[in-house]
């Protein structure tokens, strides 16, 4: 498991600043660019790691989403706790066996840094997702936008 170094939150719901008044107020949050809002440090596992560990890394990091990468430090996707309940529930011996590759959607919820929120908001609910990784043009993860980051936006935290 790897950490993206940059500082949590960065520029996001809980870091940013009220804006009651000044002239980004104006500004329509579906507007904002993505990395504003998207959760960092970005907690990053590998596609071949084993589901019980990467259920480990989920709860020591205290987060609900990893983005799995592959051996070149590409997104190759987003793990979430539901995908991992969801497959201990059907077999409890799958998270000694399967690896994290294995559950991972066919197309992965990934947004480029330079896309909006709305884009974000688009694709979540196109893929069915509560959260989409952020990445750069060499698509290494950079952040991580959820639904929780999107309703904070929305409410002016």
């Amino acid at each position: 498991m790897t950490t993206t170094d940059r500082t949590h939150r960065q520029n996001g719901a809980a870091g940013a600043a009220k804006i009651a008044g000044d002239e980004a107020s104006a500004v329509d949050p579906a507007d904002r660019g993505v990395t504003e809002v998207m959760s960092t440090p970005v907690l990053t596992v590998r596609s071949g790691l084993l589901l019980g560990e990467a259920l480990h890394a989920m709860v020591r990091g205290g987060r609900r989403h990893l983005v799995v990468v592959d051996d070149t430090e590409r997104c190759v996707g987003v793990l979430a706790d539901r995908t991992v309940a969801a497959v201990w529930a059907y077999d409890p011996s799958a998270l000694a066996r399967r690896v994290v590759g294995s559950v991972l959607e066919a197309a992965p919820p990934v947004l480029a840094a330079d896309q909006r929120l709305v884009d974000a908001a688009r694709l979540m609910r196109t893929a069915g997702v509560d959260a989409v990784a952020v990445v750069d043009a060499a698509g290494r993860p950079v952040g991580v936008v959820t639904g929780g980051d999107l309703v904070a936006v929305l409410a002016g935290r």
